[in-house]
């Protein structure tokens, strides 16, 4: 995958640095030589680093960031990596055939204690845009369209209508694995709260990667 996909880490560097780090080491852990973009807004040695300064946290800053990485890129395609994820090596050897759609990752569980949900279990998430594909020129051009009417940078979260979107309502294809991707929630994350599958009931433990309080525990979650 490495000739085709670009992996974007794009970072608000908001997160505790030893928490960040951990998420580093396992994202090139699992996306071997493929070539990696950093687009943060402190300096950070990851990749090739692109950094934007300290524009703030909201919906379209992340999009803006990944527009970044996208024009930074050159291979047809990019592919999602945020800064509060666990990705097995799977997610980035999808090879999808179609530069003009966006790919989905259906299986991206969320772990996270706010007051909103338990600690210690695993939640099924709806969707992300922490664990997608996009055709990497498809996608400058949707985010051109999408974000035509607003100042490069909005430095205030937004919510509800507000928010920015890239794609209508199932306007992409899923792609799958095994193994899941895990969206880690903390205190220092921009939303509290998040698209759930709630048919699906939480599980305390998941394939590769073992056990939700375990894994809260690693990662210095308290």
């Amino acid at each position: 995958m490495g000739d085709i996909s670009t992996v974007i880490y794009y970072t608000s560097n908001r997160e505790e640095p030893e928490f960040e780090a951990k998420i580093q080491k396992r994202l090139l852990e699992s996306i071997g030589d493929m070539p990696l973009i950093s687009v943060s807004q402190k300096p950070i040695d990851f990749g090739y680093n692109v950094c934007v300064g300290d524009v703030g946290v909201s919906n379209q800053n992340v999009f803006r960031q990944l527009q970044i990485g996208a024009m930074y890129a050159e291979t047809p395609f990019i592919i999602s990596a945020e800064a509060d994820c666990f990705y097995p090596p799977e997610y980035f050897k999808y090879a999808p055939d179609d530069e003009d759609m966006c790919y989905r990752y259906s299986h991206v569980w969320m772990l996270y204690a706010t007051r909103h949900y338990p600690k210690g279990v695993y939640q099924r998430k709806r969707y992300s845009e922490c664990a997608q594909m996009v055709g990497r020129k498809h996608y400058i051009k949707v985010l051109n369209e999408r974000l035509k009417d607003r100042n490069w940078w909005n430095a205030e979260i937004e919510h509800g209508k507000s928010v920015p979107t890239m794609w209508p309502s199932r306007a992409w294809k899923w792609f799958n694995g095994e193994h899941a991707v895990i969206n880690i929630k903390t205190k220092n994350g921009m939303h509290y709260r998040t698209g759930l599958i709630d048919a699906v009931p939480p599980i305390e433990d998941i394939n590769y990667w073992g056990s939700a309080p375990k894994l809260w525990e690693e990662m210095g979650q308290e």
